[in-house]
C-alpha cells in the first residue's frame, strides 16, 4: 500500500494519467452507445429533437469534422501548455513545475479534449450507408451515438474557454505561491497525523535502548521522498526469527523493535548510506532489511507528499529569482516573505525532535527525525536576505515579518528568528545606502524591545 499510494502521487501529479483516464472511458462510452444505437434501429431524419437525424453522410461529416478539430486544438492546448512551464520554470523556479503539471483543471481539459476525438474516430467507423449495404452489411447510422459526440464538441469548446482562463491566472505569482502554502500546510498536517489505536503518536525526543544498533543501508541513491510509517509498524506483526531461519517466536518472549530512520525527508542519500537503525540488532534479518528499504522511497526529485521543508525551500527560491537583475520583481520577493511567516507560524506548534509512532501491541516503535524549526527559518530567509541586502523595502520587510512571527510562536522558538533578523540588520548595513538604513533598523525595533539585543545568537 506504501508502494501505491507513492505511485499514486507520483500519477496523480503527471499530464497524462487522468486523460488517459478519461480516454478509456471515451472507448467504453463510444462502445457502449453504439450497441445502445443497435438496439434501439433509430430510423434516419424521424422526427426526433433530441437526436441526430441526418443520413450516413451527414453522421460521416459531423464525426469528422469533430474529430479533426480535436486534435488540432489538442496539440495547441499542449503548445501551450509547454510555453506556460517554461514561463513557470525561467520567472519563478523549476521546483514548482508540478504545481502545473499536477493541476487537476488542465488535466481534466486535456482529457475531454482527447475523450473527444477517440470517442468521434471510434463512432465514425460505425456508420454504414446503403451503398455499402452491398457488402454484406446493412445500413447503419447511430443516431444517439452522433448526437453524444456533438455534446462532447460542445463541452470541449467550453473546455476551451476555462483552459485560458486557468492558465492565465496559473502563471501568477500569488496563484503559485498559494499552491506551493496549500502543499507545504497538508505536508505540515501529515507531520504528526491524528492518534488512532493502532497507531499512536507521540513526539519529541526518545531515547534509544543503550546498545549498538543493526545498520540497514540504501542499495540506490536518490531524495528520501516519503517513508512508510504503517509498513514500519506491521514489521511487528511477524515476530524477530534467529539469523534469518527458524520459525518465528512468540513476540511476547523478544524485546519490541525500535526502527529509527537516518535521514529527514527531503535529503539525499547516497547508495551504501545508512538508511534506518534497528534495535535489537539480532533483529534486523535480512527479510527485515528489505522491508526496511521498501518502506523507504528514494526517487530523482523532491515532492510534497511528506517533504515539510520542500515549500520553504521553493517559496526561497521564488523570492531570489524575482530579486535578480533579470527579474527585478521585489514585489513577488515581499510575497513570498509573508507566506513563509505564515507557514512558520503554523510549523512553531509542532515540537522539535522525531516523530515516534508506536504500534497498539507496542512491538515496534518507528522514530521519524523531522527538520528543526531553526532549520527551516534558515531555509526560508537566508537566501532572501543575502540577495535582498541591497534593498531596502524587502529588507525592513523580512525583518518586520520575523518580529510578528516572533510575537505569536512560543518563546523557546525565537531565538532562530531573532539570529536571522540581526544578520539580516548586518547585511542590510553593509550594502544600504545611509539614508535607507532608518527604514530597517525600524522594523527591527522588536529585537530590543523585546530584549533579545542585536547580537546573533549561534547558529542552530
Amino acid at each position: 500500500m506504501h508502494r501505491l499510494r507513492s505511485r499514486w502521487y507520483d500519477w496523480s501529479q503527471s499530464l497524462w494519467f487522468v486523460p488517459t483516464l478519461m480516454t478509456v472511458a471515451a472507448i467504453g462510452l463510444a462502445v457502449g452507445t453504439v450497441r445502445l444505437d443497435e438496439a434501439l434501429d433509430l430510423a434516419p431524419r424521424a422526427s426526433r429533437p433530441w437526436a441526430f437525424g441526418g443520413g450516413a453522410d451527414g453522421a460521416r461529416g459531423v464525426l469528422g469534422t469533430i474529430a479533426g478539430s480535436m486534435i488540432t486544438v489538442t496539440g495547441t492546448v499542449f503548445s501551450i501548455t509547454i510555453v506556460a512551464l517554461q514561463l513557470a520554470s525561467g520567472q519563478f523556479t523549476p521546483r514548482v513545475l508540478r504545481t502545473f503539471t499536477g493541476d487537476r483543471g488542465v488535466q481534466v481539459v486535456l482529457g475531454v479534449f482527447l475523450a473527444t476525438f477517440t470517442y468521434a474516430l471510434l463512432v465514425l467507423r460505425t456508420v454504414r450507408a446503403e451503398e455499402d449495404a452491398r457488402t454484406g452489411a446493412e445500413a447503419f447510422v447511430p443516431a444517439v451515438s452522433v448526437t453524444v459526440a456533438v455534446a462532447f464538441a460542445l463541452l470541449s469548446i467550453g473546455s476551451l474557454i476555462y483552459f485560458i482562463h486557468r492558465i492565465a491566472r496559473a502563471i501568477q505569482a500569488a496563484t503559485v505561491v498559494d499552491h506551493v502554502v496549500a502543499d507545504t500546510g497538508a505536508a505540515l498536517d501529515r507531520r504528526l497525523p491524528p492518534q488512532t489505536a493502532d497507531a499512536p503518536t507521540t513526539p519529541g525526543g526518545v531515547a534509544v535502548p543503550d546498545e549498538p544498533p543493526a545498520t540497514v543501508r540504501a542499495e540506490t541513491s536518490g531524495y528520501l521522498q516519503a517513508v512508510g510509517e504503517g509498513a514500519l509498524l506491521d514489521l511487528g506483526t511477524d515476530a524477530p526469527r534467529d539469523a534469518g531461519t527458524g520459525p518465528p517466536r512468540d513476540p511476547r518472549a523478544v524485546a519490541p523493535l525500535t526502527l529509527r530512520i537516518a535521514s529527514t525527508v527531503g535529503e539525499f542519500v547516497l547508495e551504501g548510506a545508512p538508511l534506518a537503525e534497528v534495535w535489537p540488532a539480532a533483529a534486523c534479518t535480512d527479510r527485515l532489511a528489505g522491508a526496511v528499504r521498501g518502506a523507504c522511497t528514494l526517487g530523482r526529485e523532491r515532492t510534497h507528499e511528506q517533504d515539510v521543508e520542500l515549500g520553504f525551500r521553493q517559496l526561497a527560491d521564488i523570492a531570489t529569482k524575482a530579486l535578480s537583475p533579470g527579474v527585478n520583481d521585489p514585489t513577488t520577493a515581499t510575497i513570498c516573505v509573508d507566506r513563509l511567516g505564515q507557514l512558520l507560524v503554523r510549523a512553531a506548534r509542532d515540537p522539535d525532535g522525531p516523530v515516534v509512532r508506536d504500534d497498539d501491541a507496542g512491538r515496534v516503535r518507528v522514530l521519524l527525525p523531522t527538520p528543526p524549526f531553526g532549520r527551516l527559518v534558515d531555509t526560508a530567509f537566508a537566501q532572501i536576505r543575502h540577495f535582498g541586502a541591497g534593498d531596502a523595502v524587502v529588507m525592513a520587510h523580512l525583518v518586520g515579518v520575523l518580529g510578528r512571527v516572533a510575537e505569536l510562536v512560543p518563546p523557546e522558538r525565537r531565538a532562530p528568528l531573532a539570529r536571522e533578523a540581526t544578520l539580516a540588520l548586518a547585511d542590510a548595513r553593509g550594502q544600504l545606502a545611509p539614508h535607507d538604513l532608518p527604514r530597517v533598523d525600524a522594523a527591527a525595533a522588536w529585537l530590543t524591545a523585546g530584549g533579545i539585543g542585536t547580537e546573533p545568537p549561534p547558529h542552530p
